[in-house]
C-alpha cells in the first residue's frame, strides 16, 4: 500500500499485483531467511531453533495471509468474486464490523447508528472485510490520543456510513492511496480492494479532507430491498456416515491416511509429520494409483490434492464416494483459497472436509480430532 506522501509508484498509476505480491512477499519472508542463517551460525542450538521456529511460524503465517489477500484482489479486478447480496441495516453491518476488528483498532473508534437504522444491499461478510480494512487504515493516519469516528447516514436516497479522524495536517488524502494492491503493515487487505469490493455492489468508497489535519471517508451503499438475493453459499457436506477416529488419545495409532498430491515434496513432508502422529500412511502421486490403492487396503482418510495429472482431484472423489460410499473420509487438500466457490465444488464433489495445504499436518490433526469429538 502505497502511503501517504510515497512517490515511489508515480511511473506506474494503476499499481502491478504481481509486483506488489513479490514486494510484500519479501517483507515478510526476509526475516524467514535471516533467522534461517542465524540458526546456522548458532550451529542450531536447541534454545536458538526454538526461538528461530517462532520466527519462521510467523512469517509462514503472514506469507499465506498475504497471498490470500492478493487472491481476493485479483478475483475483484477480474469481476470474479462471487458475491451474496442481501438486504441488511447498516447497524447490524456496523456491529459486525466492530466485534471483526483487532481490539487495538476497535479501542480507538466510536461506532454511532443512525436511528433510522438504513436497509442496504450488500454482501454482509465481504462488506465488513472492507471496512476493517479501511478503519485499520483511517487508525494508523490518526492522531495518537484522538478517536475514530463512525457513523451511519443517509444522503438523500443513498445510506452511507462516514468515517472521521484528526490527523496530521500535511498528511492529504489522495487517489494515490486507492492505487497500490499492498495492504501495508498490520493491513492485509489493499483500500484498493476494499474500494473494488464496495463498487462490485454497486457502491463507492471516497476520501477527502474536511479542513487540514481532518479526513473523511464515505461509504455509500445500494438501498432498498434486495431485486434478487443469491441463495447462501453452500458449506461443505458433512455426511453422517463418514467413519470418525476411535476414541481416546491413541486414535491416531490405528487411523490409516492416504496421501494423494503429485508433488513428492508435499506428500513426504505430510506423510513425515503425520507419521510423528502416529497415523498410518500411504501415498499416491495421482489418481490412478489412488484408486488401487483404496482397493488393496482401504484407508480410513483420504487427503486429495485437486490439481493432478490425469483425472482431477474433483472427479477422483467423485470415483472414490462410488466405490466407497461413506466408508472413506475425503479431505480436499486445496492450493488454492478456500473461498465460497472452492468449498462449494467440494461439496458437489463428495469432499467432507476441506483442507488449505499450506495448513499443515497438524491442522488436519486437529481437524479429524474434531470430527470425532463432534461425532
Amino acid at each position: 500500500m502505497a502511503e501517504p506522501g510515497d512517490s515511489a509508484r508515480r511511473t506506474d498509476p494503476r499499481g502491478s499485483l504481481l509486483n506488489d505480491l513479490a514486494h510484500e512477499l519479501r517483507d515478510v519472508l526476509s526475516p524467514v531467511a535471516s533467522s534461517l542463517d542465524l540458526l546456522r551460525l548458532r550451529k542450531f542450538e536447541p534454545d536458538a531453533s526454538r526461538t528461530m521456529a517462532d520466527r519462521v511460524d510467523r512469517g509462514l503465517k503472514g506469507a499465506f495471509a498475504i497471498m490470500d489477500a492478493f487472491i481476493l484482489a485479483d478475483q475483484c479486478e477480474s469481476g470474479r468474486l462471487a458475491l451474496e447480496i442481501v438486504p441488511a441495516s447498516l447497524s447490524h453491518i456496523l456491529e459486525e464490523t466492530r466485534e471483526a476488528l483487532a481490539a487495538e483498532v476497535c479501542g480507538r473508534c466510536v461506532f454511532t447508528a443512525s436511528p433510522a437504522n438504513e436497509v442496504v444491499n450488500a454482501d454482509i461478510a465481504r462488506t465488513v472485510q472492507a471496512l476493517c480494512a479501511l478503519l485499520q487504515h483511517a487508525s494508523s493516519l490518526a492522531l495518537p490520543e484522538s478517536m475514530v469516528e463512525v457513523n451511519s447516514t443517509s444522503a438523500g436516497h443513498k445510506p452511507q456510513i462516514r468515517i472521521h479522524s484528526r490527523t496530521d495536517p500535511q498528511i492529504i488524502p489522495s487517489e494515490d492511496w486507492f492505487r497500490s494492491y499492498r495492504g501495508g503493515a498490520g493491513r492485509r487487505m489493499a483500500l484498493r480492494t476494499a474500494r473494488c469490493i464496495l463498487v462490485l455492489q454497486q457502491g463507492s468508497l471516497e476520501v477527502a479532507a474536511r479542513t487540514p489535519g481532518e479526513c473523511e471517508w464515505v461509504v455509500t451503499f445500494a438501498g432498498g430491498a434486495a431485486a434478487s438475493v443469491a441463495a447462501p453459499a453452500a458449506e461443505p457436506r458433512q455426511i453422517s456416515g463418514a467413519p470418525r477416529p476411535p476414541a481416546g488419545e491413541g486414535a491416531a495409532a490405528v487411523m490409516r491416511i492416504i496421501i494423494v498430491d503429485d508433488s513428492e515434496g508435499v506428500r513426504r513432508a505430510y506423510r513425515e509429520a503425520l507419521v510423528a502422529l502416529g497415523y498410518l500412511v500411504t501415498e499416491a502421486a495421482d489418481a490412478q494409483q489412488a484408486l488401487k490403492a483404496i482397493d488393496s487396503d482401504r484407508p480410513d482418510v483420504a487427503l486429495i490434492d485437486i490439481h493432478l495429472p490425469g483425472m482431477n482431484g474433483y472427479r477422483l472423489a467423485q470415483a472414490m464416494k462410488a466405490r466407497t460410499g461413506s466408508a472413506i473420509r475425503l479431505v480436499m487438500l486445496s492450493g488454492m483459497a478456500l473461498d465460497a466457490t472452492t468449498r462449494h465444488l467440494s461439496q458437489e464433489a463428495g469432499f467432507d472436509d476441506c483442507l488449505d495445504k499450506m495448513a499443515g499436518p497438524l491442522a488436519l490433526h486437529a481437524l479429524l480430532r474434531k470430527s470425532r469429538t463432534e461425532g
